[in-house]
Protein backbone atom coordinates (compact mmCIF):
# COMPACT_ATOMS: atom_id res chain seq x y z
CA UNK A 1 0.00 0.00 0.00
CA UNK A 2 3.07 2.22 0.20
CA UNK A 3 2.83 3.52 -3.52
CA UNK A 4 -0.89 4.70 -3.17
CA UNK A 5 0.04 6.31 0.62
CA UNK A 6 2.43 8.41 -1.21
CA UNK A 7 -0.12 9.16 -4.21
CA UNK A 8 -2.35 10.00 -1.19
CA UNK A 9 -0.72 12.27 0.75
CA UNK A 10 -0.54 14.76 -2.15
CA UNK A 11 -4.34 15.02 -2.53
CA UNK A 12 -4.73 15.36 0.82
CA UNK A 13 -2.46 18.41 0.41
CA UNK A 14 -4.84 19.97 -1.98
CA UNK A 15 -8.28 19.20 0.79
CA UNK A 16 -8.58 21.80 3.05
CA UNK A 17 -31.75 7.35 -18.73
CA UNK A 18 -32.80 4.53 -16.29
CA UNK A 19 -30.68 3.67 -13.39
CA UNK A 20 -29.31 0.23 -12.45
CA UNK A 21 -29.28 1.60 -8.88
CA UNK A 22 -32.22 -0.08 -7.08
CA UNK A 23 -34.81 2.08 -4.63
CA UNK A 24 -34.94 1.74 -1.33
CA UNK A 25 -37.79 1.65 0.91
CA UNK A 26 -36.33 4.69 3.04
CA UNK A 27 -36.42 6.72 -0.33
CA UNK A 28 -32.72 5.81 -0.49
CA UNK A 29 -31.01 4.76 -3.40
CA UNK A 30 -28.14 1.52 -3.78
CA UNK A 31 -25.20 2.64 -6.03
CA UNK A 32 -22.05 0.80 -6.81
CA UNK A 33 -19.49 3.26 -6.40
CA UNK A 34 -15.67 2.33 -7.51
CA UNK A 35 -12.47 2.96 -5.31
CA UNK A 36 -8.50 1.91 -5.83
CA UNK A 37 -6.87 -0.11 -3.82
CA UNK A 38 -2.84 -1.11 -4.47
CA UNK A 39 -2.38 -4.64 -4.88
CA UNK A 40 0.08 -6.74 -5.67
CA UNK A 41 -0.82 -6.70 -9.34
CA UNK A 42 -0.99 -2.85 -9.04
CA UNK A 43 -3.72 -0.49 -8.58
CA UNK A 44 -7.26 -2.38 -9.38
CA UNK A 45 -10.58 -1.23 -8.60
CA UNK A 46 -12.47 -2.67 -5.62
CA UNK A 47 -16.54 -1.59 -5.20
CA UNK A 48 -18.65 -0.57 -2.49
CA UNK A 49 -22.60 -0.16 -2.33
CA UNK A 50 -23.04 3.47 -0.80
CA UNK A 51 -26.54 4.89 -0.73
CA UNK A 52 -27.73 8.31 -1.84
CA UNK A 53 -31.02 10.54 -1.15
CA UNK A 54 -33.44 10.66 -3.68
CA UNK A 55 -32.05 13.53 -6.14
CA UNK A 56 -33.18 15.05 -9.75
CA UNK A 57 -30.01 14.41 -11.17
CA UNK A 58 -28.65 10.80 -9.16
CA UNK A 59 -25.81 10.91 -12.38
CA UNK A 60 -24.57 14.26 -11.22
CA UNK A 61 -24.97 13.88 -7.63
CA UNK A 62 -23.13 10.35 -7.81
CA UNK A 63 -19.98 11.51 -9.97
CA UNK A 64 -19.82 14.94 -8.07
CA UNK A 65 -19.59 13.32 -4.72
CA UNK A 66 -16.81 11.13 -6.39
CA UNK A 67 -14.71 13.91 -7.70
CA UNK A 68 -14.88 15.85 -5.29
CA UNK A 69 -13.26 13.52 -2.73
CA UNK A 70 -17.09 13.89 -0.79
CA UNK A 71 -17.33 9.77 -1.27
CA UNK A 72 -14.18 8.00 1.13
CA UNK A 73 -14.50 4.47 1.02
CA UNK A 74 -15.18 2.46 4.21
CA UNK A 75 -12.59 0.04 3.74
CA UNK A 76 -9.33 1.14 4.96
CA UNK A 77 -7.36 -0.48 2.21
CA UNK A 78 -9.37 1.53 -0.73
CA UNK A 79 -8.97 5.19 -1.42
CA UNK A 80 -10.56 7.87 -3.84
CA UNK A 81 -7.56 9.37 -6.06
CA UNK A 82 -10.20 12.12 -6.62
CA UNK A 83 -10.34 14.77 -4.37
CA UNK A 84 -8.79 18.16 -3.54
CA UNK A 85 -10.27 21.31 -5.69
CA UNK A 86 -11.84 18.91 -8.24
CA UNK A 87 -15.60 19.51 -8.98
CA UNK A 88 -18.00 18.73 -11.91
CA UNK A 89 -20.47 20.85 -13.80
CA UNK A 90 -22.53 18.37 -15.75
CA UNK A 91 -22.69 14.72 -16.60
CA UNK A 92 -25.04 14.30 -19.68
CA UNK A 93 -26.04 11.27 -21.54
CA UNK A 94 -26.61 11.80 -25.50
CA UNK A 95 -27.40 8.08 -26.80
CA UNK A 96 -24.96 5.46 -25.73
CA UNK A 97 -22.43 8.22 -24.80
CA UNK A 98 -22.04 10.26 -21.08
CA UNK A 99 -20.27 13.33 -21.39
CA UNK A 100 -18.64 14.62 -18.21
CA UNK A 101 -17.62 18.24 -17.98
CA UNK A 102 -15.08 18.72 -14.80
CA UNK A 103 -14.58 22.33 -13.36
CA UNK A 104 -11.44 23.06 -11.32
CA UNK A 105 -9.49 19.70 -11.84
CA UNK A 106 -6.13 18.40 -10.05
CA UNK A 107 -4.99 15.11 -10.48
CA UNK A 108 -1.48 14.43 -9.37
CA UNK A 109 -1.37 10.23 -9.21
CA UNK A 110 1.08 9.42 -11.79
CA UNK A 111 0.24 7.54 -14.58
CA UNK A 112 -0.91 4.53 -13.16
CA UNK A 113 -2.89 6.56 -11.09
CA UNK A 114 -4.57 8.79 -13.80
CA UNK A 115 -5.51 5.91 -15.17
CA UNK A 116 -7.55 4.08 -12.55
CA UNK A 117 -8.71 7.40 -11.29
CA UNK A 118 -10.17 7.81 -14.92
CA UNK A 119 -11.56 3.92 -14.41
CA UNK A 120 -13.54 5.12 -11.11
CA UNK A 121 -15.46 7.68 -13.26
CA UNK A 122 -16.04 5.37 -16.29
CA UNK A 123 -17.26 2.03 -13.95
CA UNK A 124 -19.42 3.74 -11.59
CA UNK A 125 -21.49 5.63 -14.17
CA UNK A 126 -21.54 2.79 -16.43
CA UNK A 127 -22.62 1.03 -14.02
CA UNK A 128 -25.29 3.37 -12.69
CA UNK A 129 -26.50 3.74 -16.08
CA UNK A 130 -26.31 0.94 -18.36
CA UNK A 131 -27.26 2.11 -21.37
CA UNK A 132 -23.95 4.11 -21.17
CA UNK A 133 -21.38 2.45 -22.99
CA UNK A 134 -18.84 4.92 -23.25
CA UNK A 135 -17.55 7.99 -21.57
CA UNK A 136 -16.47 11.62 -22.58
CA UNK A 137 -14.69 14.38 -20.44
CA UNK A 138 -14.28 17.79 -20.88
CA UNK A 139 -12.97 20.63 -18.49
CA UNK A 140 -15.24 23.84 -18.68
CA UNK A 141 -16.90 22.52 -22.21
CA UNK A 142 -13.44 22.14 -23.99
CA UNK A 143 -11.76 18.82 -24.36
CA UNK A 144 -8.06 18.87 -23.16
CA UNK A 145 -5.74 16.36 -23.76
CA UNK A 146 -4.76 14.84 -20.53
CA UNK A 147 -5.54 15.34 -16.77
CA UNK A 148 -1.99 15.34 -15.35
CA UNK A 149 -0.14 14.81 -18.51
CA UNK A 150 0.32 11.13 -18.48
CA UNK A 151 -3.26 9.48 -20.19
CA UNK A 152 -4.75 11.14 -23.73
CA UNK A 153 -8.15 12.15 -22.86
CA UNK A 154 -9.39 13.47 -26.11
CA UNK A 155 -10.70 10.08 -26.81
CA UNK A 156 -13.74 8.35 -24.89
CA UNK A 157 -13.35 5.99 -22.58
CA UNK A 158 -14.85 2.12 -22.03
CA UNK A 159 -14.38 -0.06 -19.32
CA UNK A 160 -11.58 -2.63 -20.37
CA UNK A 161 -11.47 -6.00 -19.72
CA UNK A 162 -12.04 -6.64 -15.79
CA UNK A 163 -9.01 -8.55 -15.08
CA UNK A 164 -6.96 -6.11 -16.40
CA UNK A 165 -9.00 -3.50 -14.66
CA UNK A 166 -10.77 -5.07 -11.16
CA UNK A 167 -9.06 -6.80 -8.46
CA UNK A 168 -8.99 -10.76 -9.02
CA UNK A 169 -10.88 -10.95 -5.47
CA UNK A 170 -13.70 -8.59 -4.33
CA UNK A 171 -16.17 -9.86 -0.97
CA UNK A 172 -19.04 -7.46 -2.37
CA UNK A 173 -21.56 -8.67 0.08
CA UNK A 174 -20.69 -6.64 2.56
CA UNK A 175 -19.13 -3.40 3.12
CA UNK A 176 -16.24 -2.86 5.88
CA UNK A 177 -17.88 -2.85 9.79
CA UNK A 178 -20.63 -4.25 9.31
CA UNK A 179 -22.70 -5.93 11.75
CA UNK A 180 -24.51 -8.64 11.58
CA UNK A 181 -26.43 -12.09 13.06
CA UNK A 182 -25.36 -15.76 12.48
CA UNK A 183 -26.26 -17.74 10.46
CA UNK A 184 -25.08 -15.52 7.74
CA UNK A 185 -23.28 -15.49 4.07
CA UNK A 186 -20.52 -13.70 2.72
CA UNK A 187 -20.33 -13.83 -1.26
CA UNK A 188 -18.57 -11.90 -4.04
CA UNK A 189 -17.04 -12.57 -7.47
CA UNK A 190 -13.59 -13.87 -8.23
CA UNK A 191 -11.16 -14.38 -11.45
CA UNK A 192 -9.10 -16.88 -10.20
CA UNK A 193 -6.85 -19.57 -11.54
CA UNK A 194 -9.39 -22.66 -11.51
CA UNK A 195 -11.67 -20.66 -9.98
CA UNK A 196 -10.27 -21.46 -6.74
CA UNK A 197 -10.87 -19.15 -3.61
CA UNK A 198 -9.02 -19.10 -0.37
CA UNK A 199 -11.03 -17.97 2.78
CA UNK A 200 -9.40 -17.17 6.40
CA UNK A 201 -11.60 -16.34 9.10
CA UNK A 202 -9.85 -14.56 11.99
CA UNK A 203 -10.86 -13.73 15.50
CA UNK A 204 -8.84 -11.55 17.49
CA UNK A 205 -5.82 -11.17 14.99
CA UNK A 206 -5.68 -15.00 15.07
CA UNK A 207 -7.10 -18.02 12.14
CA UNK A 208 -10.08 -19.45 14.01
CA UNK A 209 -11.40 -21.36 10.62
CA UNK A 210 -10.45 -21.67 6.83
CA UNK A 211 -10.92 -23.58 3.85
CA UNK A 212 -11.28 -22.62 0.20
CA UNK A 213 -14.52 -22.59 -2.55
CA UNK A 214 -15.07 -22.02 -5.77
CA UNK A 215 -16.06 -19.88 -8.08
CA UNK A 216 -19.01 -19.98 -10.83
CA UNK A 217 -15.90 -19.28 -13.73
CA UNK A 218 -12.18 -19.87 -13.39
CA UNK A 219 -10.31 -16.30 -15.17
CA UNK A 220 -10.50 -15.29 -17.65
CA UNK A 221 -14.18 -15.45 -16.94
CA UNK A 222 -15.02 -13.57 -13.42
CA UNK A 223 -17.52 -15.91 -11.39
CA UNK A 224 -19.25 -15.59 -8.13
CA UNK A 225 -18.67 -17.21 -4.93
CA UNK A 226 -19.95 -17.54 -1.58
CA UNK A 227 -19.21 -19.02 2.01
CA UNK A 228 -21.77 -19.44 4.52
CA UNK A 229 -21.22 -19.34 8.78
CA UNK A 230 -23.98 -21.18 10.71
CA UNK A 231 -23.04 -20.04 14.70
CA UNK A 232 -20.70 -17.36 15.54
CA UNK A 233 -20.31 -16.22 18.84
CA UNK A 234 -20.48 -12.61 19.54
CA UNK A 235 -17.48 -10.32 18.46
CA UNK A 236 -15.39 -8.70 16.32
CA UNK A 237 -13.85 -11.07 12.82
CA UNK A 238 -12.33 -10.77 9.97
CA UNK A 239 -12.78 -12.57 6.76
CA UNK A 240 -10.24 -12.82 4.13
CA UNK A 241 -10.52 -13.87 0.44
CA UNK A 242 -7.09 -14.97 -1.37
CA UNK A 243 -5.38 -15.79 -4.16
CA UNK A 244 -1.67 -17.95 -3.71
CA UNK A 245 0.29 -18.19 -6.97
CA UNK A 246 -0.03 -21.40 -8.32
CA UNK A 247 3.28 -20.84 -9.41
CA UNK A 248 5.24 -20.00 -6.02
CA UNK A 249 2.85 -19.78 -3.39
CA UNK A 250 2.81 -16.30 -3.36
CA UNK A 251 -0.13 -14.09 -2.32
CA UNK A 252 -1.43 -13.38 -5.69
CA UNK A 253 -4.79 -11.35 -4.73
CA UNK A 254 -6.79 -10.35 -1.81
CA UNK A 255 -9.69 -8.88 -0.24
CA UNK A 256 -10.74 -8.40 3.63
CA UNK A 257 -13.81 -7.24 5.81
CA UNK A 258 -13.84 -6.47 9.00
CA UNK A 259 -17.18 -7.33 11.08
CA UNK A 260 -19.21 -7.83 14.10
CA UNK A 261 -21.04 -10.50 15.07
CA UNK A 262 -24.19 -9.59 17.48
Amino acid sequence: MKKLALLMASLLLLTGCAQSATENSDDKTSVKIYFVADTPRGFKLFSEIRQFSAVDDLNLQVISDLVSGKLAPLDPDYTNLWGGTNTVNSVSITDSVATVDLGEISLNVGAEGEQRAIDQIVWTLTELVPAVTSVAFTINGKTVESFAGHVDTTAQFVRAIDYEVLNPIQISSFNEGVEITAPFTFSGQACTFEANVVWKLLHNDKVINEGFTTATSGCPDRGDWSISFEDLEPGEYTIQALEYSAEDGSLFAEDDKNFTVN
